[in-house]
């Protein structure tokens, strides 16, 4: 079956969302709220979401492997964080603009799973948690250059916004020295020429050649411990372990951005699977229990770099006297804090990252076996609940591999899960889908059930 057939099919079961479209986009840039929502021909408008499963306009049930792009982990509206934001809500949820004890409570869970976390602060989203900690790195070191990761995406600020994608230009550049491409247009080309350098994940040589070469600019490294960018890239050969020491070497501040996989790939995120501690960490998604928390922090005496030490008159700032600026209207929102407390209250009980991994291994395990049975090259890369297919590539341990995907398959197995109940994660074919704790082993069975009638047709379009 070719993807028009499911395109097709997908019209004719999407017709409200087709209607709220076409309505939508005339007051709604793209009739969507992100880039990364769009699809064609038109997006799945949602009504709400109970478990693991989503419902749309249309009344069309999914199973939800989107999981809020990484955001859910316990399923839409649990009842005990349901009932923990109606009790705050109820005894005055709104903003305050003045602390609550709520964020020493949250603090402290956080330092749990994450020990490096010495002192922490809060934001509302990972783009600005990664922003704000590559400011208070340059302000601790002095130094105005970072390097991060070719392919990892860290938000959407100017900063990181580079080496996200390759032009026709680049296709054949040297993978050991990736160039520092803009992401989109409006970046100051003064960032991208100045102040960035780009490594290659998961190739320590490279990455310590670029590193130990620019170590009198670079203060700060940034890079996530699963690359999510490309999809699901994990770090192989001990690289995490040895960029930690080379950083340490060069007095450069490392920062991982923790935004998708802290609390989904073990209770500690990516620091606990791969035992590597970072100077400064950036959490959010699955943090909030689905409401919009951020929490960065790290060492003390790296953190203490945003307390403020002066009035800020231009004659300290010239003479380096000042702090770094960190603030925000919404951080710590006491209804988001109420949520993100028991969220991960819910997650540090027994059994809750056993089960994952159980229903993790049964999900992706079974689609390797379902792609060899039928002779369908494809590469399937997950960490614990989270993971992505890669068809025609029978390898993906760095960015520049997951170039070589076939995209059209890819549409096949997205159009075809939207018809027959599955919804496979974020719609572009280097991304992610997730799993969440309501999934049973009923439920992966009946998702692989789908996944084999769909990689039929994708075979004899071979």
């Amino acid at each position: 079956m070719q993807v028009e057939k499911y395109i097709e099919e997908f019209n004719k079961k999407t017709r409200k969302s087709k209607e709220a479209y076409d309505r939508i986009k005339k007051h709604v840039a793209g009739g969507v709220e992100s880039n990364v929502r769009m699809i064609d021909p038109h997006p799945v408008y949602l009504t709400h979401g109970e478990g693991q499963f989503i419902f749309d306009i249309d009344g069309n049930k999914y199973y939800d492997l989107l999981c809020g792009m990484g955001s859910i982990i316990h399923g839409h509206n649990p009842p005990e964080i349901r009932q923990a934001v109606i009790d705050r809500v109820t005894k005055g949820g709104d903003v305050l603009g003045a602390p609550t004890e709520m964020i020493e409570t949250y603090a402290k869970n956080v330092k749990k799973a994450f020990p490096s976390m010495e002192l922490v602060r809060f934001c509302s989203s990972g783009t600005e948690a990664t922003m704000n900690l590559i400011r208070i790195a340059r302000s601790y070191t002095g130094k105005e250059k970072i390097a991060k990761v070719e392919g990892s995406y860290h938000g959407g600020h100017d900063y990181v916004l580079h080496a996200l994608h390759l032009t026709e230009k680049y296709l054949d550049s040297d993978p050991n020295n990736p160039p520092c491409l803009p992401y989109g247009s409006g970046i100051p080309k003064y960032i991208t020429e100045n102040l960035i350098k780009i490594i290659p994940f998961n190739n320590y040589e490279a990455t310590a050649e670029i590193l130990e070469k620019n170590a009198d600019e670079v203060g700060t490294v940034i890079m996530e411990p699963v690359m999510g960018g490309g999809g699901v890239i994990p770090p192989k050969d001990d690289y995490l372990k040895k960029v930690r020491k080379l950083t340490e070497k060069l007095g450069m501040v490392l920062i991982f951005d923790e935004v998708l996989v802290g609390f989904r790939i073990a209770f500690g995120g990516g620091q606990e699977r791969y035992d590597v501690k970072a100077d400064l960490t950036a959490l959010s998604k699955i943090a909030g229990g689905g409401f919009q928390v951020a929490c960065l922090g790290g060492k003390k005496e790296i953190m203490e770099a945003i307390l403020p030490r002066t009035q800020g008159t231009a004659a300290e700032v010239e003479a380096g006297m000042t702090s770094a600026v960190q603030v925000g209207t919404y951080n710590g929102h006491p209804t988001s804090l109420a949520a993100g407390i028991k969220s991960i209250e819910i997650l540090s009980r027994p059994g809750t990252y056993e089960h994952l991994e159980n229903i993790s291994d049964q999900l992706f395990n079974g689609i390797r076996g379902q792609l060899a049975d039928k002779k369908i090259v494809g590469a399937v890369n997950n960490v614990g609940p989270l993971g992505c297919i890669y068809f025609d590539i029978e390898k993906a341990d760095n960015w520049r591999a997951t170039l070589a995907l076939n995209e059209e398959k890819w549409m096949k197995l997205f159009y075809g899960g939207l018809t027959k109940g599955v919804y496979f994660g974020i719609p572009h074919p280097d991304e992610r889908f997730f799993l969440s704790t309501p999934f049973t082993e009923e439920d992966i069975e009946n998702v692989l059930k789908i996944t084999d009638e769909l990689f039929d047709d994708i075979k004899k379009g071979d």
